[in-house]
């Protein structure tokens, strides 16, 4: 056995000077003055040093002792991993395939899909940095946040590791790990960078998006000359390695993104080994002194009788109120269901909504009663209330969310609710209700369709009829010869058919960042000294 917090054995010192002084004290009185106080004397001495053993007792309680069970290696968890991609000029160019940018994007998307493990969170740098997607564990948001992504808008084309070490500062979490695709960037103070970076506690990778051999950087009127007209070539800067190195992380130089990827998740995995720890795990001994305690302290405290008596007081205070509380609301469903079953939905309502704190049973035949008395609304907000880890109980509820959603009409709502209760097990309804559900979409398709198709239609029927009239006036205007002279020719409106367009939404690229968002990222850009 063994106390953990032996400490608190120290404050048995105080406690013996108590108990002695207390004995003390009772020894000069043993002469009564009156034969009525001999009787409340004569206790015995166990009596009188019950309360100090109680309190023993509860001290070698806070002490918690413990056996040994067993001593496990406990690896720490998976931490978010900070992706930083460098939007630089420089990383257009070429010395990586197809360009260094594409090769960091596509490094980065075979990470986030092959590491299940780790949540990640995209950065984005030049000489401003911006965060693209804040820590996640949805892979798809990370590749999206990617190819949202364009160039062509950001106008600071430098390159700041002090910016970006700033903004992960900022970012929550105690330790963080920086994986930086970037050429090496432009020569900043390695010394400021390494302290900040250990200050608050971040642990950089370093991808080598460029190579020693450099390359040119293609611009759109050729190459990228510097203002004294020569070519500027970039090449690695190992100022990245050395970083990299300094704050404990590793430098990593792969020719493909598959080798980048796997030697991210291997060198992490590596250094996440080496911080496990074993972890000791006790059976816990302290309710037995505890236990010991309170008997002492009810035998020093209560006579027999009154022992016996106060502790069904004590049990009945315990456990009778609760155990009120729950008849009273078995009480309260049983008569809600009975309203219920007697399809009497506004009593049944009132019963359910009287149960307080609401239970998941009240919660869902609440929904039900709403759902009946066609307050749909009202019924999918409780639906979604109700939590259970029962599979069969979940079921239900996307079950009866669907049927809420198609009774307000909502058919793509519906839809994904019945194919969530599908997901769980096969239910006869619900896949019968999907099936007039998607029917009843499409049957809502054509009418939207059809209602385009006639106002389209009656708007070219008015152009044509306005066309008509205009060249009436016109042929009578020329007709009488006089109107139009010396006013130059005059121009002829044509009218337009417009025919109903029903452009694909699949394949159509959308920008979802807005100006905002390039604006943060371009803040300052026409002071940068070497914008690549």
């Amino acid at each position: 056995m063994k106390l953990l917090y032996p400490e608190f054995l120290w404050l048995l010192v105080p406690l013996s000077l108590l108990t002695w002084l207390r004995y003390r004290t009772v020894h000069k009185q043993r002469v009564p003055i009156h034969p009525k106080v001999m009787i409340g004397h004569q206790n015995s001495p166990f009596v009188r040093l019950a309360p100090f053993m109680a309190l023993v007792w509860m001290l070698v309680a806070l002490c918690r002792p413990v056996l040994l069970d067993k001593s496990v290696e406990k690896s720490p968890s998976f931490q978010t991993l900070y992706l930083a991609i460098d939007l630089s000029r420089s990383m257009q160019g070429t010395d990586r395939t197809p360009n260094r940018l594409t090769f960091a994007k596509e490094a980065i998307q075979q990470l986030v899909q092959k590491d299940q493990g780790h949540s990640f969170a995209l950065l984005a740098f030049t000489t401003n940095t911006l965060i693209l997607s804040p820590p996640t564990e949805d892979s798809a948001l990370i590749v999206s946040a990617l190819e949202a992504l364009n160039p062509d808008f950001i106008l600071t084309h430098g390159t700041s590791l002090m910016s970006l070490l700033e903004m992960v500062a900022k970012m929550a979490g105690d330790k963080k790990d920086l994986i930086i695709f970037s050429d090496g960037g432009d020569g900043e103070d390695l010394g400021a960078l390494v302290q900040m970076a250990k200050t608050n506690h971040i642990r950089i990778y370093g991808v080598a998006c460029a190579t020693q051999k450099g390359s040119k950087i293609p611009t759109d009127e050729g190459w990228l000359r510097d203002p004294s007209g020569r070519l500027v070539v970039s090449v690695l800067n190992p100022q990245l390695e050395a970083l990299s190195l300094e704050t404990g992380g590793v430098f990593i130089d792969a020719d493909r993104p598959e080798e980048v990827a796997d030697a991210i998740m291997r060198h992490v995995e590596m250094i996440r080994e080496k911080t496990k720890h074993a972890e000791i795990r006790y059976k816990e001994l302290f309710w037995f002194p505890l236990l010991l305690g309170i008997l002492f302290f009810l035998a020093g405290t209560l006579s027999m009788g009154m022992m016996k008596k106060r502790l069904w007081l004590w049990l009945l205070a315990l456990i009778g109120l609760n155990a009120e509380a729950g008849i009273l609301d078995f009480y309260k469903l049983h008569k809600g269901y009975t309203a219920y079953q007697n399809k009497q939905f506004e009593e049944a309502k009132a019963i359910f909504a009287s149960i307080d704190p609401p239970l998941l049973e009240s919660t869902y035949a609440l929904a039900n009663s709403y759902y009946h008395l066609g307050a749909y609304k009202l019924a999918g907000r409780l639906y979604l209330k109700c939590q259970s880890s029962n599979p069969l109980i979940k079921q239900r509820i996307w079950y009866n969310l669907g049927n809420c959603a198609m009774k307000l009409g909502h058919y793509k709502s519906a839809k994904a609710y019945y194919i969530k209760a599908l997901q769980i097990g096969y239910d006869e309804d619900a896949m019968k209700n999907l099936e007039m559900v998607l029917f009843l979409e499409e049957q809502k398709q054509k009418r939207v369709e059809a209602k385009a198709n006639r106002s389209v239609k009656a708007e070219s029927q008015s152009g044509s009829a306005d066309q008509t009239d205009e060249r009436k006036d016109e042929t009578t205007s020329k007709s009488h010869g006089k109107m139009g002279e010396g006013s130059g020719h005059s121009q002829t409106s044509q009218s337009t058919r417009i025919h109903p367009q029903h452009l694909p939404t699949e394949g159509v690229k959308r920008h979802p960042l807005g100006s905002k968002v390039y604006e943060m990222i371009n803040k300052g850009y026409v002071h940068e000294e070497k914008p690549w």
